[in-house]
């Protein structure tokens, strides 16, 4: 008994508890571990994502489902108020509720306007809706992954490799980094694969936050709103 009682403490109390408990993915450097991370978001061609970003200071909860061909729907949630959101290829709608369009409005939208936002969908076009629920501009602060497919011109980021752990019952593997210096950013990435990116965060005051990523690959189903309730000039 004493002998096992010994060997089990210095298991455990040594790099060979580490080596048995962690994955062969976990045990490779940044470098390797960012490059198989890319590489994985690039095949992904829907996913949720869930969680609260940072643009210009004003705080946006999100719970969007969007795919690489521009379908999109799900919720915005600003100051409280929250906007329903549909996207369609180069068509997109947008309904909620008053405070949300105060809000965006800077408090300069009339009340009998706001009525009828919160009872219509607003159709957007051009810029306005290529910019909603656009993936990479959600991630774009986020510097650890690469998530363009493109990719190959951005500046190389070191990343150092943390513990593994467990996220919505996935084990991952964290990367840290601080860009710039500025502001710390982690990536939770998924050590068996497909190694997706299930959660990113960073700490930059003005553009930053935490999404969740999930529902990778299923189907986004998106109906365009009846014309009816669409909001007409």
């Amino acid at each position: 008994m004493a002998t096992a009682v010994t060997l089990a403490v210095a298991v455990s109390g040594c790099s060979v508890y580490d080596d048995l408990t962690t994955s062969d993915f976990a045990k490779q450097d940044g470098e390797a571990i960012v490059a198989a991370a890319g590489e994985a978001m690039q095949d992904v061609t829907s996913l949720r994502l869930t969680g609260q970003v940072r643009e210009a200071g004003e705080q946006y909860f999100v719970d969007l489902s969007v795919d690489r061909d521009d379908r999109c729907t799900g919720t915005l949630r600003i100051g409280g108020s929250h906007l329903d959101v549909r996207r369609l290829g180069d068509r997109a709608w947008v309904k909620g509720e008053a405070g949300a369009f105060n809000r965006l409005g800077g408090g300069s939208i009339p009340r009998s306007a706001l009525q009828r936002l919160s009872t219509s969908w607003l159709p957007l076009e051009g810029k306005a809706a290529a910019s909603l629920c656009d993936f990479d501009k959600l991630l774009k602060t986020f510097e650890v992954v690469d998530f363009d497919e493109k990719g190959g011109d951005r500046e190389d980021i070191p990343a150092t490799v943390g513990e593994e752990s467990s996220v919505d019952g996935q084990t991952v593997v964290q990367l840290s980094a601080s860009p710039g210096g500025a502001h710390d950013e982690m990536v939770w990435v998924r050590s068996e694969a497909p190694h997706h990116v299930v959660r990113i965060e960073s700490t930059a005051t003005q553009d930053g936050g935490t999404i969740a990523f999930s529902e990778f690959d299923e189907d986004v189903e998106v109906e365009a709103p009846a014309p009816k309730d669409v909001l007409r000039p």
